[in-house]
């Protein structure tokens, strides 16, 4: 039985339709030349992290630039509905992680926004978040990476979000606050059964920082954003595995259907 051989995934931003030929400098060169060590006759993918992707073959490699000719593109169309995470500002080693981990699972937007408890208030690094994003995609064989979107709160999330468009979309809180209460929320599968339906275009999901939701966000998030409340189960989860655990459950269904 013959193994199949690797093949690795590179990133090109301005890769179109029409491109016949690819050179790689700077640092997707690097990683190619000197970290994977690819050389001439090596096949390769590449992406522009935007829904092209080219399988190609390395004419020449040397120190300076690597020419690959292109065989074929294709364009992939993202499915409906799209996956959005909602998520409270964490610290940054936890954001990292969760925005690598939640693109390998497929999620197209993390909106990043500052909770009344979030742990840090600096600002936000978009650019690198983008940039581990589009890293996951080496990983996962994807097409996309996240959009990545930051607000100062809440309410500014939801403006220009949900207040400026008529989406079909389906809000999920994961709401864990019934581990104290004593009160039983539905999981995600039981809130999914009743309310998805053909025509959706997006399932956001909402999670909050790991002290929790002050009592004013709780009262918008339940008088204005959605009656939908999720459990995810008897434990109080880090964030990263909140996220895990919700999207992956998001992801089974959807592929379900």
């Amino acid at each position: 039985m013959s193994i199949q051989k690797q093949s690795w995934t590179l990133i090109q931003a301005d890769l179109s339709k029409a491109q016949s030929e690819v050179i790689l400098k700077d640092d997707e060169h690097h990683y190619a030349f000197h970290v994977l060590r690819l050389s001439s006759g090596d096949e390769v993918e590449i992406t522009n992290c935007k829904g092209l992707k080219a399988i190609g073959c390395i004419e020449s490699a040397n120190k300076k630039s690597i020419s690959i000719k292109i065989n074929k593109v294709t364009e992939v169309k993202k499915s409906a509905p799209e996956i959005h995470l909602w998520l409270a500002y964490p610290k940054p080693a936890t954001l990292e992680e969760v925005v690598s981990s939640a693109s390998e699972l497929g999620v197209d937007h993390i909106h990043i926004f500052k909770a009344d408890k979030s742990a840090v208030k600096s600002p936000i690094k978009i650019e690198k978040m983008e940039r581990i994003s589009q890293e996951a995609v080496r990983i996962s064989k994807s097409a996309f990476a996240a959009k990545i979107s930051c607000y100062n709160n809440l309410i500014e999330l939801f403006q220009k979000n949900v207040n400026i468009n008529n989406k079909n979309r389906l809000i999920l809180f994961c709401d864990e606050s019934h581990i104290y209460e004593g009160k039983i929320q539905n999981s995600i599968y039981t809130v999914l059964r009743e309310h998805f339906k053909k025509d959706l275009e997006e399932i956001c999901l909402l999670i909050g920082p790991e002290a929790s939701f002050s009592d004013k966000e709780r009262l918008f998030i339940h008088e204005t954003l959605t009656k939908h409340s999720v459990s995810l189960g008897n434990n109080i989860l880090r964030v990263p595995s909140a996220v895990l655990s919700a999207l992956g459950s998001i992801i089974n269904f959807k592929n379900d259907q």
